[in-house]
């Protein structure tokens, strides 16, 4: 029984495609539309410093089982694709605001606060899918690609953290600042003062 109910969606899967393919006329794609509304916009200020980036390409695969009866996998229920991208994630202070500076006898004291994962984005334009499933009753939505690029993207800040991106920005950090206080101390009498650089907790 469980045969012949997967043979009988097999020939009704098979002959729904093979309508669309022979008899265009009859079942055609109407004119596309490309249409936008604003609902909100705002500008705002922001103070961030970003000091380092993870440069990534991957090459990503998405892949839906379909449904099963019985144990059974029904034919043309599943959905697959690959896709390949590019992106990047950068690292930072989120609020320059916070640094604390102190101007003490013989010394300057940065108080910087910690570093973070500023923004892990992929380009859209970089975005190529490849060997998509073609199923007529179970086609690739919008929503199976975004949602997939979403998780590459978490998945790449994962990965720039575990590989020391945090640890490079910190460093970086400290001698962008080193770099800014000596040269706005040149020629005064802070010249010779020693820098301190410490990070809040």
């Amino acid at each position: 029984m469980t045969s012949v109910i997967t043979s009988v969606i097999a020939v009704l899967a098979v002959a729904g495609l093979l309508l669309v393919m022979l008899r265009p006329a009859v079942i055609g794609m109407g004119e596309t539309r490309v249409d936008s509304t604003t609902i909100g916009a705002s500008f705002e200020d922001i103070a961030e410093l970003s000091v380092e980036e993870y440069v990534f390409s991957d090459v990503g695969k998405f892949d839906q089982k379909g449904l099963e009866v019985l144990g059974l996998r029904v034919p043309f229920t599943g959905r697959n694709f690959l896709v390949t991208y590019d992106g990047r994630v950068t690292a930072g202070i989120r609020d320059t605001s916070a640094i604390d500076v102190t101007v003490g006898s013989g010394a300057i004291d940065v108080v910087l606060p910690p570093v973070e994962v500023l923004s892990a984005h992929i380009n859209a334009d970089s975005v190529q899918v490849y060997d998509q499933s073609m199923n007529p009753i179970n086609q690739i939505r919008v929503d199976d690609v975004t949602t997939f690029i979403a998780g590459q993207e978490d998945t790449a800040r994962d990965k720039a953290v575990s590989q020391g991106l945090l640890d490079r920005a910190r460093e970086r950090t400290e001698h962008l600042v080193r770099s800014h206080i000596a040269a706005l101390v040149k020629g005064t009498e802070q010249e010779d003062f020693d820098v301190r650089i410490s990070w809040a907790q």
